[in-house]
């Protein structure tokens, strides 16, 4: 029982130190910015445009705050503090902060997915409202964005390193890749009011779950990092590539044909619900911009709308910034592919060393094991067996032997398995737990 004790203790101090990084990173970030914003004004104007709403119904700001907001025995240092915060909406931030405030007026605007907007709105008119005669609505709508940001960047890096602890078996190479991740050289963007936080939280968490084997919970956490972000769709190739394992092992080996039927099913409805939420999203933009009525009669108004398959994020995305596929590559972009080039390069050496080291397991997507492996192979948990790993996140106790899990291959591309994978194959750590590993 005191083994056990000092084993959660020392499991919730490695927790306690993957949180203080990732607050570290934040505050390095935010004392950065406000270095940089000092020594050189900011070249982005856009923070300063705010005109009012197209529709005043549509505006979400609380009843009765708008004569107080403009009151100008306001204090002074509230519109000090107010003004600052405004001035640092800037990229992205203005898109998201004009859609909690107004609802997406303008076709463009269809680029932004609704989740973030939508919890910066919730956060504003429900838990810091007292803020809002303080510094004005869209001030505390552009806070509200960056403590939410950063929150789920904390979560995000808690369940980073979870992950890395049971993919790697190594507690130390699992911290080691979280530094990575939260001194990456676009943590700025996780700082900042965009997407890019809550999405990785969203899409680790999912991971997690689906180790668990909490497969709808999954796709619950899946389907709303794809209402966050557009490539949170892909994130269904994770449920996929379960139920080929589960199917191949059922098939195969087990020769249960009406189970492999069974995993098809549910596969295909995860998958389907775990896409619902950007698809809607897509029907709420058609239903929107489409049509319109004039003397009981509808009237296409947009060219979009008449595609064979009406894509509205596609077009806004190349008709309003020419971004599509290949549309980046030209040589004007080359000082950004340079800035991009250390993560290119992680990427691709650990693709590489991957596939050197395990050639039969890479090209087969893992397929090419025995029966007994698969579960290995498909990154599902056996819960009973393994549940001591999954709390304790690798420490070692009770003598159970355990086998190796290796990452998979479809999830290469990502940034996590790229980080963990490289330090694994390019690193000997003496720690590594191994088929010898004792744990409880």
């Amino acid at each position: 029982m005191a083994k056990e004790r000092r084993q959660e203790e020392e499991a919730w101090r490695w927790r306690g130190g993957i949180l203080g990084i990732a607050i570290l990173s934040r505050l390095l970030i935010l004392a950065l910015t406000l270095l940089f914003r000092h020594l050189a004004s900011p070249y982005d104007s856009s923070a300063l445009i705010d005109p009012p709403c197209l529709v005043s119904s549509t505006s979400q700001e609380p009843a009765g705050i708008a004569d107080r907001v403009q009151d100008p025995g306001r204090r002074t240092w509230g519109r000090r503090i107010g003004a600052a915060i405004e001035g640092s909406i800037v990229w992205d931030g203005v898109y998201y902060v004009r859609i909690a405030k107004c609802g997406y007026e303008y076709e463009q605007s269809h680029a932004f997915l609704p989740v973030l907007p939508l919890t910066m709105r919730f956060m504003t008119n429900y838990v810091l409202f007292g803020m809002i005669p303080l510094i004005g609505h869209r001030a505390t709508l552009a806070f509200s964005g960056y403590l939410i940001n950063n929150l789920s960047f904390l979560g995000a890096a808690f369940y980073f390193h979870r992950l890395s602890c049971y993919i790697l078996r190594d507690r130390k190479l699992a911290t080691s890749a979280t530094l990575l991740f939260c001194f990456n050289p676009a943590s700025v963007f996780y700082f900042s009011i965009y997407s890019e936080s809550m999405f990785s939280l969203l899409s680790f968490a999912g991971l997690w779950c689906l180790l668990l084997g909490a497969k709808w919970r999954a796709t619950l956490l899946f389907g709303l990092s794809g209402a966050v972000r557009s490539n949170g769709v892909l994130n269904a190739g994770f449920l996929l590539f379960q139920a080929m394992h589960e199917a191949h092992n059922y098939f195969f080996f087990l020769n249960k044909p009406l189970m492999t039927g069974r995993v098809i099913y549910f596969a295909v409805l995860q998958v389907l619900g775990s896409i619902l939420p950007f698809v809607s999203f897509q029907g709420y933009g058609y239903y929107q911009l489409c049509w319109t009525s004039n003397d009981d009669e509808l009237v296409v108004c947009r060219p979009w709308c008449n595609s064979s398959i009406p894509y509205l994020y596609g077009f806004v995305q190349n008709h309003y910034w020419n971004v599509g596929f290949l549309n980046y590559f030209h040589w004007k972009q080359l000082p950004n592919f340079s800035l991009a080039s250390p993560m290119l390069l992680l990427a691709t050496c650990a693709i590489v060393s991957y596939a050197k080291r395990r050639p039969l397991v890479f090209f087969s997507l893992g397929l090419a094991r025995q029966s007994g492996s698969w579960r290995e192979a498909a990154l599902l948990s056996l819960l009973d067996r393994y549940r001591p790993v999954l709390d304790n996140q690798g420490a070692q106790a009770r003598s159970v032997n355990m086998p190796n899990v290796v990452p998979a291959e479809p999830i290469a591309t990502n940034f996590w398995t790229n980080a963990t994978t490289l330090l694994l194959t390019l690193s000997e750590p003496k720690n590594r737990c191994s088929s010898h590993t004792q744990i409880a």
